[in-house]
């Protein structure tokens, strides 16, 4: 494969308990934001901390949808992201429109 031309990508397969953050990007921010739906933001950061006891605000949630505001983190915590698809009981991997793969 030409590694040389900006449209390649290379993709390795990890087990997802390896990964701990994303580089984040404006197209997950848009997706995570329409996978929310009609949820609040405070709703959703609630739920975070009473079930996962995992400490995130609405106002970072916010962030993470549109990342380019000032201040928006430019790498997630991925089990952040991974509680956030439990809560809104959807599969991570619709964040970053990649196929799901399962080992057992």
């Amino acid at each position: 494969m030409d590694m040389s031309s900006d449209t390649s990508k290379e993709y390795i397969m990890l087990e997802l308990d390896l990964i701990t953050t994303v580089a984040w990007k404006q197209a997950f921010g848009e997706k995570l934001k329409q996978m929310r739906g009609k949820v609040s933001r405070r709703s959703l950061a609630d739920e975070i901390q009473s079930r996962f006891d995992y400490k995130v605000s609405q106002q970072y949630i916010q962030l993470l949808e549109n990342p380019a505001m000032p201040k928006a983190p430019q790498n997630v915590s991925f089990q952040l992201l991974r509680y956030i698809c439990q809560v809104l009981e959807r599969d991570v991997q619709e964040i970053f429109g990649v196929p799901k793969i399962i080992s057992h």
